[in-house]
């Protein structure tokens, strides 16, 4: 038996439609999105604000064991000099160090202090001391 020829026409091939149009629109548009919220949260800080500074901080209040590392460059626990190779044994029964550095030192001091081998294996807590009082004249 032989196959009959259909009874309606071939359909037309369809164009596919060209996406690039489209992707350059929303390409165009997340450049001014991103630039228009950039635009917010790139503001100055306001001068109005003023942060909280502690003054008056006895040694006593500070957690123990604290390892202090001094702008001199000296690296104290609990107020008595270690060396970073002493460090490990000093503070193996240990779990919890609490770590004082000065707010001006640069990040890597902070950083390096933190890479020695003594701290592998103790949770590390930053405590701040944002300001010491200024030793004035005595009346």
């Amino acid at each position: 038996m032989a196959r009959k020829p259909p009874l309606l026409p071939p359909a037309p091939a369809r164009e596919k439609p060209d996406m690039a149009l489209a992707i350059v629109n929303v390409v165009l548009l997340l450049i001014m999105f991103f630039l228009a919220t950039g635009a917010l949260f790139n503001r100055a800080a306001p001068s109005s604000v003023s942060l909280s500074q502690t003054t008056d901080l006895a040694v006593t209040q500070l957690p123990k064991p604290l390892l202090e590392k001094r702008p001199d460059g000296g690296l104290y626990l609990d107020d008595a000099p270690v060396t970073p190779d002493a460090l490990g044994n000093a503070l193996a029964p240990v779990g919890d160090v609490y770590v004082l550095i000065d707010k001006t030192a640069p990040a890597f001091e902070l950083t390096s202090l933190l890479a020695l081998p003594g701290l592998s294996g103790h949770d590390i807590v930053l405590v701040t001391v944002h300001s010491q009082p200024e030793a004035g004249p005595q009346p």
